[in-house]
């Protein structure tokens, strides 16, 4: 039987919310290892434009990156559909320096006015965005002119990925649920190559469209270990901004 967009969404939510509190621990344990939490900043300002102030995190989650960026000077607000994630993400608020601020929101369609951002920022949303050419052309639309989106994220899925090896906890049995064949089939850049996503990004309106490997997160996911289920993964930090 056919699901709809909202019914796939619903599933993805109730799978975040789920284990939100076992994947922030995995991502908490990791940021507390030498040199992480300095390789993703250095990650993401690279790539920020000079005099950025005002950034958006697309599909924050349990709100780490938020944390990171504002921790660096910017005014961060997170959006997210999942509560169990923005749970693990308010809870870290009230210790924190210059708290960002975390909404319940679509990261397809941010809730907010055009031209009202410096820059657009996510970690691991790419390959879950569903129906991407519309979000892309709503982000374009929220960046002021010269504001940047930078995404980070990896190629998950193989092009003719057969599901792999059967799951073998629960939160992999839940995962394959949430994000069966049906569920992939719908996600433009679950399976995309770099050059696919670049080429999206261009026709969305944006410049100045790159990516970049990241070879230092590889390192530091060989020497630190990543979660159950996972390999190390080259990620990639896609970038653009808007003319003007």
């Amino acid at each position: 039987m056919t699901r709809t967009a909202a019914e796939d969404q619903r599933a993805w939510n109730r799978y975040w919310t789920r284990w939100a509190a076992e994947y922030d621990e995995h991502q908490l344990s990791r940021l507390s290892l030498p040199g992480e939490r300095e390789a993703w900043s250095r990650a993401f300002d690279a790539a920020l434009p000079p005099g950025s102030r005002e950034v958006l995190d697309l599909g924050t989650g349990s709100g780490n990156v938020a944390l990171l960026l504002a921790a660096d000077g910017y005014d961060v607000t997170g959006i997210d559909l999942s509560p169990g994630m923005l749970a693990q993400a308010r809870a870290k608020l009230e210790s924190h320096p210059h708290p960002p601020t975390f909404l319940e929101a679509d990261a397809a369609d941010p809730p907010f006015p055009h031209r009202s951002m410096d820059a657009i920022v996510s970690r691991y949303l790419l390959w879950t965005l569903r129906d991407a050419p519309t979000a892309l052309r709503r982000w374009h639309e929220l960046l002021r002119p010269g504001g940047a989106l930078v995404a980070i994220d990896g190629q998950w899925f193989e092009p003719e990925d057969d599901g792999g090896a059967p799951p073998a906890t629960p939160r992999q049995e839940h995962f394959a649920e949430a994000y069966d064949a049906q569920a992939v089939d719908q996600l433009a850049f679950a399976r995309a190559g770099v050059e696919r996503i670049c080429a999206a990004w261009e026709e969305a309106g944006f410049v100045d469209v790159r990516a970049d490997p990241l070879p230092e997160l590889l390192e530091l996911d060989r020497v630190h270990g990543v979660a159950p289920g996972h390999s190390p993964q080259l990620l990639h930090r896609f970038s653009a901004r808007r003319a003007g």
